[in-house]
């Protein structure tokens, strides 16, 4: 039987892959990266989309972490949802939650980048670009969830949004897991000038390595329970499942 995936557009690349490969078992359901800056709406569309599957099934991957508690209370009444024991995306794309608590530590005011971030999700500098008319700047492609943004601010206004969604931050960190371009790159410089202009501070730019084991353990259904959590159908997902440690 098939394993269906809902998962994050940040995500999309690499559960594309998976699901093209010779005789792979998995079909995909991708979901807005938008959502996360409202859980409670994220929660709900989530279990609407668990809701409406219907089919022979043997499990549902959620490609997602606690997520801001954007998890809690999903549940399955037909199948078992299986799920990454982490936080947030972070974990998954830096390939364990060990690699990025080593990251944390070494400075907890870092703002991380990837290629599918960038793609598919959204960010203040983004958000800056579309307040002030300046969508020229960032490809066609980058801008499905433009509306996430809302109506465009004069200067003033867009220069005192940024600064206070920012102003916490002293990195970027850019995840490479052996996908970037040039242009994600220049995107992370971009952002990291613009940082350190509006913040009047310097604002470093990091590049590290990733991996992309943590989700292809995920795409493939080879889980273990260190890392993952086993949601049984009926049951729901509790903040407590996260937080204990085996």
């Amino acid at each position: 039987m098939k394993n269906i995936a809902i998962v994050c557009d940040v995500m999309k690349d690499e559960f594309t892959r998976y699901k093209n490969e010779a005789g792979s078992n998995l079909e995909c359901i991708f979901l807005e990266q938008h959502l996360h800056n409202t859980p409670d709406i994220m929660n709900k569309k989530l279990q609407e989309t668990i809701n409406s599957i219907n089919g022979n099934y043997e499990k549902i991957l959620l490609g997602y972490g606690l997520c801001s508690n954007g998890v809690v209370n999903l549940k399955s009444e037909k199948y078992e949802i299986i799920i990454p024991k982490v936080d947030d995306c972070i974990s998954l794309f830096l390939g364990s939650k060990e690699k990025y608590l080593e990251e944390f530590s070494k400075d907890p005011a870092t703002y991380y980048l990837c290629r599918g971030w960038i793609e598919y999700g959204g960010d203040p500098y983004r958000g800056y670009l579309l307040w002030t008319g300046q969508e020229d700047k960032i490809p066609e492609s980058w801008l499905a969830g433009r509306k996430v943004y809302g109506r465009k601010y004069d200067m003033e206004m867009a220069d005192f949004l940024f600064a206070e969604m920012m102003k916490n931050y002293n990195q970027v960190t850019l995840i490479d897991n052996d996908d970037l371009e040039e242009i994600h790159r220049k995107y992370a410089r971009d952002m990291v000038d613009f940082m350190s202009k509006m913040l009047n501070k310097e604002v470093k730019l990091k590049i590290i390595r990733g991996s992309s084991k943590f989700i292809s353990k995920l795409a493939h259904c080879k889980y273990d329970e260190i890392n993952f959590l086993k949601i049984n159908p009926g049951e729901i997902i509790l903040q407590e499942h996260f937080m204990k440690q085996d």
